[in-house]
């Protein structure tokens, strides 16, 4: 004896059923930033170290680590950061300088008031910098190319990227998404869970022009390159690994240099030696 259909399969046509509800995109959980919960997501005690500060809320998902509400301390300066990132997929591998290192550090510039973004490269392993300045700079929409020392920049390798922010947030917010984009920072971890639109950004008006440096020039240490011996001080071409000590301070040298610019000012001393190759030799790195 057959089954009788039931209502909702005998009196609604078949084009005219509603497909199953889907579930929306669970947000990355949201913990308390402690030596209890940190230690065991970043698997570093390099790393815990560098996270300068208690509280702060730590988040995991799909192999990104963000830590949140801690300042990140480099072998010469402490920056207050907003975001820091742990991307385990591309971290370079095995023992090297990058030991505890973060992935992306996100921070606004206390002396240039510029929002100021640390990153590695997907590819090669290497770090870059990057500094957003608004839509009234005078170097607001400028080619990579058209920067040069002569208006005032020297910066590690030369001006390698110069776009604007890129693309918002997804809803579902995955952090996979945000440690790898240069644009500004959420307002807070508890973003993380639902956010639509990028006005949700920290910065509510216009989106910032970024303009940044890499690490990825013939003198420089790619870990990604497949050279994995580090070069020694006797090699033909002495090449060395850029640490986020170097990028930092480059960073924030930049994030001067532009302030500057804005204000028809002189540039302050360098903090540091000068920079090494105002002419990028390996072409635009991430840009």
């Amino acid at each position: 004896m057959s089954k009788k259909p039931t209502k909702s399969t005998a009196l609604v046509p078949a084009g005219q059923r509603k497909p199953p509800a889907k579930r929306k995109p669970a947000g990355p959980a949201v913990m308390p930033a402690t030596a209890d919960t940190l230690l065991p997501v970043l698997c570093s005690e390099l790393a815990v170290a560098k996270l300068i500060g208690t509280g702060g809320d730590v988040a995991r998902d799909e192999g990104v680590v963000l830590v949140t509400g801690r300042a990140y301390a480099t072998r010469e300066c402490i920056v207050p950061a907003a975001e820091v990132y742990y991307d385990r997929e591309f971290h370079p591998d095995g023992e090297g300088p990058w030991l505890g290192e973060a992935d992306k550090v996100s921070w606004r510039d206390e002396a240039s008031g510029y929002e100021c973004i640390m990153l590695r490269d997907t590819h090669g392993g290497f770090l870059c910098g990057y500094v957003g300045v608004p839509s009234d700079h005078p170097l607001w929409g400028w080619d990579k190319g058209a920067v040069s020392a002569d208006i005032g920049i020297e910066v590690h390798g030369g001006i390698t990227y110069a776009r604007l922010c890129q693309a918002g947030p997804s809803p579902a917010r995955r952090l996979a998404v945000e440690a790898r984009r240069i644009c500004h920072v959420v307002l807070s971890p508890a973003a993380y869970h639902e956010v639509a639109h990028a006005t949700d950004h920290r910065v509510q008006d216009a989106h910032a022009w970024w303009l940044g440096f890499s690490c990825d020039h013939a003198y420089d240490f790619i870990p990604g390159d497949g050279r994995r011996a580090m070069p020694t001080s006797s090699s033909e071409l002495a090449r060395i690994y850029r640490d986020d000590a170097y990028v930092v301070r480059e960073t924030i040298t930049l994030a001067a240099q532009l302030r500057a610019i804005a204000d028809g000012t002189e540039a302050p001393p360098r903090d540091g030696p000068p920079p090494i190759g105002l002419g990028p030799s390996r072409g635009g790195g991430r840009g």
